[in-house]
């Protein structure tokens, strides 16, 4: 049994069943060629890894800014309520920021398919037109 974030119990069996339900991560078709010259991109199977690893660490940074804040309080009252106040802008402002920066990425990836998706299919038709080309030159 693994713990989650709110104290209950997970068991590991529904973790495996979600990360295989949800796997964008495919290395099936991926050769040396791929990997060494671009032609396939990895790293859309890696950008929500990274967007929750950059929003726990966030949430972490501006949780010790709020204590942070809390300790200031003693020395000037004024320091600690502006100190507080800029930790939760900051909590704000940095998720959104974050979010969009990772959707930015996403959307430029999904451009990059959806020109390779056309480019296949122009391929595709300029080798059915040879094809009848060559058939009713014969």
């Amino acid at each position: 049994m693994i713990l989650c974030y709110n104290c209950c119990a997970l068991p590991l069996s529904r973790i495996y069943h979600f990360i295989r339900k949800y796997k964008k991560i495919d290395f099936k078709d991926l050769t040396i060629k791929d990997f060494f010259f671009f032609n396939k991109m990895l790293t859309p199977s890696f950008i929500t890894i990274a967007y929750w690893i950059a929003s726990v660490l966030i949430g972490i940074n501006a949780l010790a800014m709020i204590l942070d804040s809390f300790a200031a309080f003693p020395h000037s009252f004024t320091m600690g309520l502006v100190a507080f106040f800029t930790s939760i802008i900051n909590l704000i402002v940095g998720f959104i920021l974050t979010r969009i920066g990772f959707e930015l990425i996403c959307v430029l990836f999904n451009i990059n398919h959806n020109i390779q998706k056309l480019a296949n299919e122009n391929t595709d038709c300029e080798k059915q037109e040879e094809s009848s080309s060559s058939n009713t030159v014969n």
